[in-house]
């Protein structure tokens, strides 16, 4: 009798044990779903034309990648992409200096500059070429990030981890990159004169023909740092 209690006792454990597997797997696949369609809708939302539907798609995606660390990676593509698209250069250089980022690209901005960088994968942030004039990164994650030929003029970047990024040919002009990450960042041949860089970090940065007219470099760490044919 005591073995049939026992063996009793172990199949309504099992049963049980089983049970609740069941219940957290519909848990998941519910999730996953919720999850699948949230992201679904926020990209739709992004390409719509009212400037507030398209605000709330980029605030959804900043959402799910805080609730599901697995999509972030796909996320930081869809927020480059939309940056890239959404901030094209000026055609004429003067206006550059009177625009600011529209509230859709620097939400984008700061969604990527305040991911958690741990669940980024292969992904990295992709900005080449992107019209970033006046944008506030600072204290941006953008370790590894693809910068080039980007206008970050009076960008402030204070505080921002540009470790081993891709610099070359961005102007940089009078941007605030003060006590800044930029080692062994790629600076060749960028606009960097009237650039605050008190206390930043130059170690190993290439800065190769780099214009540094004006700059400020008090403090700042150039150890290592490549400055052949830099203007200064």
């Amino acid at each position: 009798m005591g073995t049939l209690a026992a063996l009793g006792t172990l199949a309504v454990l099992v049963f049980a044990w089983l049970s609740i597997q069941q219940v957290d797997d519909e848990h998941a696949l519910t999730w996953e779903g919720q999850v699948t369609d949230r992201y679904n809708a926020a990209v739709t939302n992004i390409g719509e034309d009212p400037p507030e539907v398209r605000l709330g798609g980029i605030y959804a995606l900043q959402r799910i990648m805080r609730d599901s660390p697995r999509d972030q990676p796909s996320i930081v593509n869809v927020l480059s992409t939309y940056i890239r698209n959404h901030a094209k250069k000026p055609k004429q250089a003067i206006d550059a200096l009177k625009r600011k980022p529209t509230s859709d690209v620097q939400a984008a901005l700061t969604a990527l500059g305040s991911r958690n960088p741990v669940h980024d994968g292969t992904a990295r942030v992709d900005l080449h070429g992107a019209n970033l004039s006046g944008a506030d990164l600072s204290g941006a994650y953008l370790h590894g990030a693809d910068l080039s030929d980007a206008n970050l003029i009076v960008a402030d970047l204070s505080g921002a981890d540009l470790s081993d990024a891709n610099l070359s040919k961005a102007n940089l002009s009078v941007a605030n990159l003060s006590v800044a990450d930029l080692s062994v960042a790629d600076l060749r041949r960028a606009d960097l004169p009237g650039a605050y860089l008190p206390d930043a970090d130059l170690r190993d940065a290439i800065l190769f023909a780099a214009d540094l007219r004006d700059a400020d470099l008090s403090g700042a760490d150039l150890r290592g740092a490549d400055l052949r044919n830099a203007r200064r």
